[in-house]
């Protein structure tokens, strides 16, 4: 089997055998018959188109159009139409250019050109692209010579140098020195010898310059892959270093409130509390008989947040201005995408009952983040995160120590949402339950 530039001299040489052949059969007809040209000499014009012919139909080197048989039988019945001149020259000549067009987009194909290229993003493009018919066989020739060219310069002039030299072959020494200056360069990189040795010796040993340029491909594959596979490794490993900080974190933080749970509970009631005076009638309470705003008190006296405290001596005070003290000053933190305005089906008393608030908020930022329910915090997490949680740590220069606790969408990383909101939150309840028996006071 010929070797490519083997087969690119020999279609040279039959290219040129017979256009010289065709030269000569056209000077004969005008010298000989008088004829301007040998469609008008029925034995010139058969000859003519013969020597075509044979230049396809019975050539003795394997060429380009070998073993294309539907063509070549078309070709034949084209040269047998153009004897009765129903098909002229120029026609066949376009028929054999679109067909070496083609043949070129199979090889294309079947040497695996696109795995030369220098990333799987550009291979997949470039197998695409040998397979859409749509782009032109010239295009597809720009594009491959485009995407292989390694960025040496004067590839095509260092190919027709090897040509001319090839030409002038005339033992397997030459062959092999000819390989080698071709392919590694030595003249103008001589460290490469040392670089490319194996390789240099599977030439000198015998070896088809197809298998040794294999034997380079699969060794960059292999190269590519260990450096690909050690550097998944490495962010692997980052990955986990992350996770690993981030649990620890994590692991601190409930750690903190334990103990802090542990010495609240640990310590005695404090003295008889000191109660402000009513704010409806100014009359002071009943330590042991009084009505207050439960927001007010857990976010004043609980979570250090400076509020007034609402208190209330009787019933009918507290019916004066329970209600528009909520919507005054409580308002859900969710504000226009509140559940309770979005959803009908919500009963404002039983979203009432189940304040919940913020914990980062009331605990380390002292926001008074109140939320109707755990189901309208839930809903609004990402926002309130977002916009209140992220700035407050910037500006604290803190880290963002959540991320474990955090359900991300996995067709877009952008959006999350709270892998369990009861983390993130302390019920109205609780809170007023740990401040009564702080205080030793009895709030209705």
């Amino acid at each position: 089997m010929l070797e490519p530039w083997d087969e690119v001299i020999t279609l040279q040489k039959e290219h040129q055998l017979c256009a010289d052949d065709v030269k000569v059969i056209k000077a004969s007809c005008i010298e000989d018959h008088g004829k301007k040209h040998p469609i008008e000499c029925p034995d010139c014009w058969t000859r003519l188109l013969n020597r075509v012919r044979d230049r396809y139909l019975n050539s003795a080197s394997r060429e380009w159009f070998s073993g294309r048989r539907p063509f070549l039988l078309e070709l034949d019945t084209m040269f047998s139409r153009a004897h009765n001149f129903e098909v002229d020259l120029k026609t066949i000549e376009q028929r054999i250019l679109d067909e070496k067009k083609e043949w070129y987009r199979d090889k294309a194909k079947s040497l695996g050109l696109q795995m030369a290229a220098k990333s799987p993003s550009e291979a997949r493009l470039l197998q695409q692209k040998i397979s859409d018919r749509s782009i032109s066989s010239d295009q597809l020739a720009s594009e491959l010579r485009a995407a292989l060219n390694d960025g040496a310069a004067g590839d095509e002039e260092v190919f027709d140098r090897f040509m001319e030299r090839w030409k002038l072959v005339k033992s397997p020494q030459a062959r092999i020195d000819a390989y080698i200056d071709a392919f590694f360069r030595l003249g103008s990189d001589p460290s490469s010898g040392a670089k490319s040795k194996n390789y240099i010796d599977m030439i000198r040993d015998g070896t088809p310059i197809a298998d040794v340029i294999n034997a380079i491909v699969r060794d960059r594959d292999l190269a590519k892959s260990d450096c690909d596979q050690k550097r998944a490794l490495h962010e692997q490993l980052e990955e986990l270093k992350r996770a690993k900080a981030a649990h620890e974190l994590d692991k601190a933080k409930r750690d903190k409130a334990r103990q802090e749970k542990a010495r609240v509970a640990a310590s005695p009631p404090s003295e008889p509390y000191h109660l402000p005076p009513c704010s409806v009638c100014s009359k002071d309470p009943d330590p042991q008989d009084f009505s207050t705003c439960p927001l007010c008190q857990i976010l004043s006296e609980r979570c250090e947040i400076h509020v007034e405290p609402m208190v209330f001596c009787s019933q009918e005070c507290e019916d004066k201005r329970f209600e528009p003290h909520i919507d005054e000053a409580h308002e859900c933190a969710s504000g226009q995408d509140c559940v309770r305005l979005q959803d009908d089906d919500v009963d404002m008393e039983d979203a009432r009952s189940t304040l919940v608030l913020c914990r980062e908020c009331v605990l380390n930022f002292r926001i008074p983040s109140v939320f109707c329910s755990p189901r309208c915090f839930d809903d609004s997490f990402q926002r309130h995160r977002d916009d209140i949680h992220l700035l407050e740590w910037k500006n604290m220069r803190q880290g963002v120590g959540d991320e474990t606790q955090l359900e991300f969408d996995p067709e877009d990383r952008t959006r999350y949402r709270a892998r369990d909101i009861e983390e993130h939150l302390v019920t109205l309840d609780h809170a007023m339950a740990e401040w009564q028996r702080k205080t030793g006071a009895t709030a209705k």
